[in-house]
């Protein structure tokens, strides 16, 4: 996988879990106040791996970045 695709992928991630996240928690509150409290704790579980995901990403984000600054020439007159 290029770098520049990598980041992209990285970037989309670490931009887009978040906003998965507050859907999931919104919807475990939907389903508490319905009756569903096992489904809200299986939401909660799931939300918890993305959470991990979302550490995983920035992580590798900042990596990413750091090989593609670190391939790219020096050009010291600029």
């Amino acid at each position: 996988m290029r770098s520049r695709t990598a980041v992209k992928l990285l970037l989309a991630l670490v931009l887009g879990l978040p906003l998965l996240q507050a859907v999931l928690v919104w919807v475990g509150g939907l389903l508490t106040a319905m009756g569903d409290a096992t489904t809200n704790t299986v939401l909660g579980h799931v939300n918890t791996t993305i959470g991990i995901v979302w550490l995983v990403s920035v992580v590798g984000l900042v990596v990413a970045l750091a090989v593609q600054s670190l391939d790219q020439p020096h050009d010291p007159g600029v």
